[in-house]
Formats: C-alpha cells, sequence, structure tokens
C-alpha cells in the first residue's frame, strides 16, 4: 500500500552518499556542512510544497572514521561495527540540529536486510515511516551497521534507498553523489568520460562500472546503476544528482510533471 500521509502528496526517497557528506582538506576529513546545509533547505523547500521526503543517509562509517581519527575504513568487523555506532551518533546530532534551523524534526530508523525479506517486520517499519511523514517529520533511515552480525547485508545505501522506494511505491528516488550526470566511465580518472544525461532504458547501459567507491564510503556508480534498475523495474523514476546541487532536483520533477511516465512496468 502506498504511503498516504496526504491524499495529493507525492513521496520522494532521497539518498546522500559519503562523498556528499565528507571532504577533505590539510587537515584530513571533515563535515562538508555546505554541502548538508543546501540539502536540508531543499528538503524543507519541497515538504513545503506538499512533497514528503524520506532521507535515506551514508556516512556513518566515515563519521566514525573522522571522530576516531582513522584515515580509512577498518577490515575488522567489529571495529567497524564501533565505528559505524560512534559515526551515526554524530552524523544524526549534525542532522537534527541543521534540520532545526528551518523548522523540521527528524526520526532515526535503522534497519537491516532482514527487514525487507519478512513481510511482517517491514509492515511495521511502513507504518513507522508513514506515521512520521503524517507528523511532517523527515525519517533518516541507514543500515543498521552495529548489529549486523548475520552477513545478511544491502552492501549500500544505493541499494536501500531502491528498495525503499519500490516498498513505499515512491514517485521518486533520488541518489545524490559527486559527478553531475551518470558517465560512460569514472571522469575522477578518465578523461574521455563523456556524461549521460537522459537515460531511459536502465537495463540496455552500456557503461564502465569498475571504479569502487571511496576509501570511506562503500558505493559506486555500478551500484547506482543497479539501484537505477531496481527502481525502473518497479516503474521509479530515478535521478543521479551532484551533492554540491541539490536544488537540481526541481528540474528533474518539472520534467516529470511534464512527461507522464507509462505506469506498466517494464520488467512484465
Amino acid at each position: 500500500m502506498k504511503v498516504d500521509a496526504k491524499a495529493d502528496s507525492s513521496v520522494l526517497v532521497l539518498k546522500v552518499g559519503t562523498s556528499t557528506i565528507m571532504t577533505s582538506d590539510e587537515r584530513g576529513q571533515r563535515v562538508n556542512v555546505a554541502n548538508l546545509s543546501r540539502l536540508v533547505e531543499v528538503i524543507s523547500d519541497l515538504i513545503h510544497k506538499n512533497y514528503k521526503v524520506v532521507l535515506v543517509s551514508s556516512g556513518a562509517v566515515g563519521m566514525g572514521c573522522r571522530e576516531l581519527g582513522l584515515e580509512k575504513k577498518p577490515t575488522d568487523p567489529e571495529m567497524k561495527r564501533a565505528v559505524a555506532g560512534v559515526g551515526q551518533s554524530r552524523i544524526m546530532r549534525i542532522y537534527s540540529e541543521l534540520f532545526e534551523t528551518v523548522g523540521v524534526r527528524v526520526a532515526q530508523l535503522l534497519v537491516s536486510q532482514r527487514d525487507f525479506l519478512e513481510q511482517q517486520r517491514w509492515t511495521e517499519i511502513r507504518n513507522t515511516i508513514e506515521a512520521c511523514l503524517q507528523a511532517g517529520v523527515v525519517p533518516i533511515i541507514n543500515e543498521n551497521d552495529t548489529t549486523n552480525t548475520d552477513g545478511m547485508r544491502f552492501g549500500d545505501n544505493d541499494n536501500l534507498a531502491a528498495l525503499t522506494a519500490v516498498q513505499l511505491q515512491a514517485d521518486g528516488v533520488f541518489l545524490f553523489t559527486d559527478v553531475d550526470y551518470l558517465y560512460t566511465a569514472n571522469p575522477n580518472v578518465d578523461p574521455t568520460a563523456e556524461p549521460m544525461k537522459v537515460v531511459s532504458e536502465a537495463f540496455e547501459l552500456k557503461v564502465d562500472t569498475r571504479e569502487p567507491g571511496t576509501a570511506l564510503g562503500t558505493g559506486g556508480m555500478g551500484t547506482k546503476i543497479a539501484a537505477a534498475r531496481t527502481a525502473h523495474c518497479a516503474g521509479i523514476p530515478c535521478g543521479i544528482l551532484h551533492g554540491k546541487h541539490p536544488e537540481r532536483i526541481y528540474s528533474f520533477l518539472s520534467a516529470l510533471e511534464d512527461r507522464r511516465m507509462n505506469p506498466r512496468s517494464p520488467c512484465d
């Protein structure tokens, strides 16, 4: 059942990655307050425009590494979970403070892959998300790294965002990253990479997705393409946008309004 906090509201799932949340300078890793402030302002504006926004946020491990003075993610599972716990509490504090400046409340929801596989567990999570949206609260979702010990993982939050959008029957899912568009290769290392501003068929993409994520993040362009395919299969449009310019979501939403999408699933 589609989230119906208001019958005339569109539900959007926004995912922000570590490359948007964190930045680096000569002193090391730090929080990119400018990026997060712009994102919060856009989300607040979308809410005032009668959209319902669900935020999927990475950055717990990256933030934890920053808090503990680590240059890269730990490989030891127990240490990684501890780092994620430190980072998650810090990042939620930052979100709470930023959203408070625009008069918006937030709620933390930590989920596991098992929550999506068991109907009763997902129903409870969906009902919680619906209650948040009805109350004008922005749910901030992340994978529960601190308690995930059974090996059942999403792998990255691009996948989590797409699955959340599908389960909520959302009207769009938007992945914020460190490039402006989907490219034929990683533009940070390949000067021949060309932007692909519009992709009408996610299953026919032919791009180089071998480049991994950042030192502190888990995703890369390959995970975003996989997420786009998941959303596309459910008839949900997916946008890949630069984290520095969250306001570009307005152009995407305007285009969606102008182009009534075929409601039939392309996987039928």
